[in-house]
């Protein structure tokens, strides 16, 4: 999956730290990351090197993400600065960085997404509307108005892969370009446990009921904000699909022995079907 970058280490404690020019960063533009062309033709992390800007107008407009081992990340915000005029710098799809070393880049990247959408989204205090500043000891935004703090948000999503016997019940959105076959899989609401969440999507999106919830594994996921948490279960009663046409575009029993292999294998959907894939 995603996560897994060993021998390498995400730390996310954080510091208070300040770059040098040859540090890494991530920048974002409009759902794209800021990206080196490198002389072979490839793609690489940027450092503050490359943007040919003064130290003082980096600092202004730099945060610290987290370290991997012993290397700082950090999050860029130019605001009016376009940092693409240069031939050998470029926004790109976020997907660019899996092919970008080290191996580490595409977790690191998705996990700045998800830092970079709550700065981006939290400049002003929702009680009085005064600007947030950043705390100097903690990840953390305060109003120095009416001292409300906030903390970086994440959104828990289900992810359920329902088993009926040698058959595995995949869906497809209508709300969304992904035309993959795909798990059952929807956010967790106010009140509600996991596995009551999990039930809920299931029934929601194709009508069918499940037990035997067991837990897979997790993943964060930064492109929504969101962890998702993997289940597996097995049918509980009728078979018969009756699908939310709002959410879905199709939902159909695929053989075990013959499920599709659309999915990049960087996430928990890859791995849940994988696991439950019947050799021929």
């Amino acid at each position: 999956m995603i996560q897994d970058i060993f021998p390498y280490q995400l730390k996310n404690a954080f510091c208070d730290s300040v770059p040098v020019l040859d540090d890494c960063l991530f920048s974002f533009l409009d759902g794209k990351v800021l990206l080196k062309n490198k002389p072979d033709g490839r793609k690489g992390l940027p450092s503050f090197k490359d943007l040919n800007l003064e130290i003082e107008t980096i600092n202004n407009l730099t945060l610290f993400l987290f370290t991997v081992d012993d290397v700082p990340v950090y999050l860029f915000q130019p605001k009016n600065i376009n940092l693409a005029m240069s031939d050998h710098l470029q926004y790109c799809p976020v997907s660019d960085l899996s092919d970008v070393f080290p191996k580490w880049a595409y977790f690191a990247g998705i996990t700045a997404l998800h830092l970079e959408h709550w700065y981006s989204n939290n400049v002003y205090c929702g009680k009085c509307s005064s600007s947030m500043t950043k705390a100097q000891k903690q990840r953390a935004l305060i109003c120095q108005n009416c001292g409300h703090t906030i903390y970086p948000s994440i959104a828990p999503v289900v992810m359920v892969a329902v088993v009926n016997e040698d058959k595995l019940l995949l869906t497809k959105y209508s709300d969304r370009f992904l035309p993959q076959w795909v798990l059952i899989s929807g956010f967790v609401e106010i009140g509600e446990t996991l596995e009551e969440a999990a039930k809920r999507e299931v029934f929601e999106e194709t009508g069918v009921h499940i037990k035997n919830l067991k837990y897979f594994g997790s993943q964060p996921w930064g492109f929504s904000d969101s962890i998702i948490v993997g289940y597996i279960a097995d049918l509980d009663g009728s078979d018969e699909i009756n699908i939310d046409t709002k959410e879905l575009a199709a939902a159909a029993w695929h053989r075990r022995s013959n499920l599709p292999k659309e999915l990049a294998d960087s996430s928990i959907a890859y791995e849940m079907m994988e696991a439950l894939r019947i050799g021929s």
